[in-house]
């Protein structure tokens, strides 16, 4: 079996992997801590989210790390594209929970999404996928890699939307401007999480259709909307002083 070589233009990705894997892990920090004051679920799931999409991170900084020092995409690298991937529907199952204590709402559908997910995993683990591996060493045989990536990608964007659907719905009949703010600001950062699978789908087509040999551009605009659903979900739930302050002045509240 062959590898692929570590391209230096991949570097600046790594870098910024490191850089995305600190602000998860500092935004799962303050929310754990936030839960510990309150006692109440949703930081609790919301932690977990930040934890989840942290721990993708990281393992794929610790792929690419490996890429980097032998000069080769090898057996670490292979591995963390599937374990990423399966990181971010653990994070997609607690977000559903997060969202549906907030909005009150989808707590009946949480078994299928725990069922879809596990199939999902499963599938993102098959040796058929080629994570990783050169086109030539799998020429002619069965490659899935498209269809899991896309199964993944239909799954969160279903959860997604949905819960910016019902957001949406439930911010029009807020008690307050305080709650308005919020969940609207919870819609805006599933919205972040859509356009950023619309950027990993761009950068997967690139790879199969135009002989691409990946972390394109769109990965780099991927996880900047990566960063933003972290702030809005954070300020979300979190509503800090100063930004309920700013909005009871906007509103004469």
């Amino acid at each position: 079996m062959t590898y692929t070589p570590f391209e230096i233009r991949v570097l600046p990705i790594f870098i910024y992997y490191i850089f995305l894997s600190v602000v998860g892990v500092t935004a799962s920090i303050k929310m754990y801590k936030k839960w510990r004051e309150r006692q109440v679920p949703p930081p609790f799931y919301l932690t977990l989210v930040f934890l989840f999409l942290s721990l993708a991170l990281i393992m794929l900084s610790v792929g690419l790390a490996e890429a980097a020092i032998t000069g080769f995409y090898k057996e670490v690298y292979r591995f963390s594209l599937p374990f990423a991937y399966t990181m971010v529907i653990i994070s997609d199952v607690f977000l559903f929970k997060f969202s549906s204590y907030i909005i009150n709402k989808g707590e009946k559908l949480f078994p299928l999404v725990i069922s879809v997910s596990i199939i999902i995993a499963i599938v993102l683990f098959l040796p058929w996928n080629w994570w990783g591996t050169p086109a030539e060493d799998y020429a002619g045989e069965i490659s899935i890699r498209l269809f899991s990536t896309m199964s993944l990608v239909i799954y969160s964007y279903l959860i997604y939307g949905y819960i910016a659907f019902i957001s949406y719905k439930v911010k029009a009949k807020a008690e307050n401007k305080v709650s308005y703010v919020g969940l609207t600001l919870l819609f805006y950062s599933m919205i972040s999480l859509m356009l950023l699978f619309l950027m990993l789908i761009a950068d997967t087509l690139m790879i199969t259709f135009f002989n691409h040999p990946g972390y394109s551009e769109f990965t780099y605009i991927a996880w900047i909307f990566g960063v933003i659903f972290i702030i809005l979900a954070y300020l979300s739930l979190v509503m800090p002083d100063w930004l309920v302050n700013w909005i009871n002045k906007k509103y004469g509240s």
